[in-house]
């Protein structure tokens, strides 16, 4: 039944699904992040003091 309220419906499903995407990137990038810097660097040591 049509009750006059389709498009008001489709605006709140794209903004949820936008909320969700942002959210989910936002996790995504966190921990890319935190596994990026939770490895140590370790220098090559046949490569130190060559610069």
């Amino acid at each position: 039944m049509y009750t006059g309220t389709l498009i008001e419906e489709l605006i709140a499903t794209v903004e949820r699904t936008e909320q969700y995407g942002r959210l989910r990137s936002t996790e995504e990038l966190e921990n890319w992040y935190a596994g990026a810097h939770s490895e140590a660097v370790r220098p090559e040591q046949n490569l130190l003091g060559v610069a």
